[in-house]
Order: structure tokens, then C-alpha cells, then sequence
């Protein structure tokens, strides 16, 4: 399993780092992980067709997260598509699709393939079969607009986990728990009761109780310190870096 990092930043527009979006390769599978704006672009920069996506997870509607959604389906209706796209994310993805449809009509519907939603609860743990054999486990995590953490294995084991975006969530390092990537965010320099993100302490505190093999910080706002992230993550003993548009991690 491959895991290509597409969008590392936030929705500040960077010229280095776009918004969140991962591509989750196994084989001949392919399946993108969020998609913020300029996704599309980053995808096609990193050689990978755009037909030959399998589905698309979402960890939450936010737009840095999500906004090339739209655009995804009109492409695939130009291009054209000839087979289903899935969606897998929590509650109220379908509905998010139907405004997406209502807005944009035609441009977002082909008689050629369907978009079939999965959605998982946001209440408890979830679990779904993905194309390819692949298999998403699910966690509720502390943010908003339907959001999840994921947990993505492959048939011979290998599994990367997305926190998307979260305040602190035991539940994050329970889901986590000796994964060969943990991906995680790290938007705040420093605890904020009124922001439901992740700053370096708590990344730290997850990453200690879960010991994943490897840890990539993604999603950091302005104001965070990157040595001072890294160097409060890794003295958890597990290796981490910030991770960065183009990269690829092999598992």
C-alpha cells in the first residue's frame, strides 16, 4: 500500500501546500481521502489517471476538505466515466451530494455510473468494505460537519490512519493503535477550548498510547512552530515528520 500525500496545508491558500487530500493506492485500487480545492491539479501532477479512482472517503464536509468533489464528478462526466464512483463518509454525505446535484444539476449526474453512498455513524465505531479488498474502519471525532476518523487496511495487513480534523479524541488513539502511518493534524500552536483542532501536545499524547510505526503531521495553521511540533511528537519514541504535497509513503 501506497499513501500519496496530495494536500498538506489548511484552506489558507499556500503556494506550497494545498488543502487536505491523500490518494490511498493497493495494487491496481485507487482511493482518494478528502480533496480540498486544487486536488484535481495535485492528482494529475502525481502521474495518477483520474479514471482509474475507485471511490473517494471523506473524513468531513468541510470545504478545504471536500471542494473538489464537485468539479471530480463534472470531470468524470466530461472525460467520460463508464463505471460507479462510491462514497464512503458519516452521516450526511448523501444529503451533502444532493445539494451539491441541486445546485449543479446535470453537469453532476450520468447515466453512465452512479455515485452509491456509504455512510458510517457518527455515534460510534463504523466499518465498511472498500473496493480492492481494502477495508475502513471508522471512529466519531470531535469536530464538526459529519466528521470521522478513518482507519484503512489492506488485505495483508497494512494500515494507515487519518485523524481528519478533531479536538482531543480518545477515540483517535484507540482507532490508531499500532498503525503503520498515523496521519494526524496539528493546526494549533497551543491549546484553544474554543477551536476543536489538535496542537503538539495532544498530537503527542494520541501518538503515545496508540505507537504507530510512523507519524506524518499535516494541517499546520500559521502560527505552529514546526521543529518545536516535530520535536514534541518524536519524544514519544515514534518517528515523525511533517508531511508534505508529492510525497509518497510505501507500507
Amino acid at each position: 500500500m501506497i499513501f500519496h500525500v496530495l494536500g498538506s496545508g489548511t484552506t489558507l491558500p499556500d503556494g506550497e501546500r494545498g488543502p487536505a487530500g491523500f490518494l490511498v493506492a493497493h495494487g491496481s485500487t485507487r482511493l482518494l481521502i478528502d480533496g480540498g480545492s486544487g486536488t484535481l491539479q495535485r492528482l494529475a501532477r502525481s502521474g495518477q489517471p483520474l479514471l482509474e479512482l475507485d471511490g473517494g472517503i471523506y473524513s468531513h464536509r468541510h470545504l478545504d476538505h471536500c471542494a473538489d468533489l464537485g468539479p471530480l464528478l463534472f470531470t468524470f462526466k466530461v472525460l467520460p466515466r463508464d463505471r460507479d464512483y462510491p462514497l464512503f463518509g458519516g452521516t450526511g454525505l448523501q444529503d451533502h451530494l444532493d445539494g451539491l446535484r441541486a445546485l449543479h444539476g446535470r453537469n453532476l449526474i450520468s447515466k453512465r455510473w452512479q455515485v452509491p453512498v456509504t455512510e458510517l455513524p457518527l455515534d460510534g465505531p463504523g466499518r465498511c468494505a472498500l473496493p480492492g479488498g481494502l477495508a475502513l474502519d471508522t471512529r466519531p471525532a470531535n469536530h464538526s460537519a459529519g466528521a470521522l476518523h478513518l482507519r484503512i487496511t489492506a488485505p495483508g495487513g497494512a494500515s494507515v490512519v487519518f485523524s481528519g480534523d478533531t479536538g482531543p479524541s480518545p477515540a483517535l488513539a484507540e482507532l490508531g493503535e499500532g498503525a503503520d502511518l498515523f496521519v494526524c493534524e496539528c493546526a494549533l500552536a497551543a491549546e484553544d477550548p474554543d477551536i476543536r483542532h489538535l496542537w503538539p501536545q495532544a498530537v503527542a499524547d494520541a501518538v503515545a498510547v496508540a505507537r504507530p510505526t510512523r507519524v506524518l503531521l499535516t494541517h499546520f495553521y500559521p502560527d505552529v512552530d514546526e521543529a518545536e511540533a516535530l520535536a514534541v511528537v518524536t519524544a514519544t519514541g515514534v518517528p515523525v515528520e511533517r508531511a508534505h504535497d508529492g510525497m509518497a509513503v510505501r507500507l
